[in-house]
């Protein structure tokens, strides 16, 4: 059944040690550009931010993490297949306690806001409209490339965006960054803006498996393949399942051990 609508609900606040994601993990992403991030120590793995594709049903949570730009720009979403529609996520993608900060910002670091369901069969793509606040004409810079500009100043365009994938979070998160300046200007370090998102876990572990470009911060993203994930990606049920398998062969161990010393 095909969905012609995204609505996007009011904005909630970061609340320690309950909000759905941990803010604090990833800070690092804001003060470092692209190719100085050390995706292994930060148990992060660069993911082709174009191929946000739902193969079941969610409704995607989306959170600001930080700036690192002076602009005031909106974000959108946009959906083809079973959910069309586009809606803004937020207004103006400016917070007041950033790493470029503004006083009048209308954001926190860690504010968040949920969609309406999204059908399964569904492609999202993400879009920065560069200072739109001031300039609302400006030209949409997107997760899908073939609609971005090529520019010599841009060594990555027409990417503009990036995806960090979080496996190892305690809900498996997509952190999504953006150069903000096609043409002269631009630093090419993709945190310009910076997005927690959530597709809930079989969404995420369909993604990570089948967009996954590794952990080299370097690589060209216009021209990153797909690579193999190391290991074996797992349902929640699937991780359930093989904690009580090794919880029963350690009790067994342990067992085996105590009538050893008895005797």
């Amino acid at each position: 059944m095909t969905s012609t609508t995204i609505s996007v609900g009011p904005i909630q606040h970061y609340v320690p040690g309950s909000t759905w994601f941990d803010l604090t993990k990833y800070d690092n992403l804001a003060t470092q550009e692209r190719v100085a991030v050390n995706l292994s120590s930060s148990n992060l793995w660069l993911v082709d931010s174009s191929k946000l594709f739902l193969s079941s049903d969610y409704a995607p949570r989306i959170a600001f993490l930080n700036e690192g730009a002076g602009y005031r720009s909106p974000i959108q979403i946009s959906a083809t297949g079973n959910t069309l529609g586009e809606a803004t996520v937020f207004s103006d993608l400016s917070g007041i306690d950033s790493v470029l900060s503004s006083a009048n910002a209308p954001l926190r670091r860690g504010d968040w806001v949920q969609l309406s369901e999204l059908s399964a069969g569904t492609q999202i793509n993400f879009s920065v409209i560069p200072n739109g606040v001031v300039n609302p004409g400006a030209t949409p810079l997107s997760t899908d490339s073939q609609t971005n500009p090529v520019s010599p100043y841009n060594p990555s365009s027409p990417v503009f965006w990036l995806a960090y994938a979080d496996p190892k979070a305690n809900v498996p998160v997509f952190i999504l960054g953006y150069e903000d300046i096609a043409g002269a200007g631009s630093d090419n370090d993709f945190n310009d803006g910076l997005l927690v998102l959530d597709l809930g876990l079989e969404n995420f572990n369909q993604i990570f498996s089948s967009a996954n470009l590794g952990q080299d911060s370097t690589i060209s993203l216009k021209n990153a393949q797909p690579v193999p994930v190391p290991f074996e990606m797992h349902s929640s049920i699937g991780l359930i399942l093989i904690a009580a398998l090794l919880g029963h062969k350690l009790w067994s161990r342990w067992i085996s051990a105590q009538r050893t010393t008895q005797r």
